[in-house]
């Protein structure tokens, strides 16, 4: 359902809340995170490029929020690495039977109620609220 981009952008962006509003370089980023050391950069370059995150170069640099936690939620950060969802995929089918039109139905349905979710919760609900599941 989360794609394995999507899941390595939730990584970053929930380990750069945790040190909001200070800075985190590659290397800690990798660390922390187990995200490919070649496969970071161009995430974090996505997540710059739609306004989640600041990059500076330098000693004191690395990467940070641009915003609160409190103001970013999951849906954003996938949103913002996610080029095609399968919602969309299943609302675009061309010509199918009735029986998959029903499957297709309940999987929007579905996929719905998991975006409410994650667009109600923020990165500050991750750092703040104990493990529930």
């Amino acid at each position: 359902m989360i794609s394995q981009t999507e899941e390595y952008a939730l990584r970053a962006m929930t380990c750069l809340a945790f040190r909001y509003p200070d800075y985190m370089t590659r290397d800690q980023l990798f660390e922390v995170t187990q995200v490919p050391h070649a496969y970071l950069p161009k995430i974090m370059l996505e997540l710059n490029r739609t306004g989640l995150i600041r990059s500076q170069r330098g000693h004191n640099g690395g990467y940070t929020l641009l915003r609160p936690p409190s103001e970013t939620s999951l849906l954003n950060i996938i949103n913002a690495v996610n080029t095609t969802s399968l919602r969309e995929t299943l609302t675009q089918s061309a010509s199918i039977s009735t029986e998959i039109s029903q499957l297709h139905q309940h999987l929007i349905a579905s996929f719905s109620r998991l975006e409410l979710a994650l667009d109600q919760t923020s990165l500050a609900d991750l750092i703040t609220q104990p493990e529930t599941l």
